[in-house]
């Protein structure tokens, strides 16, 4: 991980909600009462949310950290 890179912290949230979907996905199929609606709409809606309100964030920051590191470097 190069100084100030956030890309790959973010690279690995992406992953790790693609992997937590497809896993409830699977879950889905075979559990359909109100907890697994509770968990659906408590917990997972709202880390998905905040996730994606997030990744433009952290990508439009780590394209300034980027360009400051660039700048900040030794001739």
């Amino acid at each position: 991980m190069r100084i100030a890179d956030l890309t790959t912290g973010a690279n690995q949230l992406r992953d790790a909600l693609d992997v937590l979907q497809r896993a409830w996905s699977d879950t889905r199929e075979k559990w359909h009462d109100a907890n697994s609606q509770d968990v659906e709409e408590n917990h997972l809606r709202p880390i998905a949310r905040e996730l994606a309100t997030m990744f433009p964030a952290i990508d439009q920051l780590a394209l300034i950290l980027a360009q400051a590191e660039r700048e900040c470097q030794p001739w």
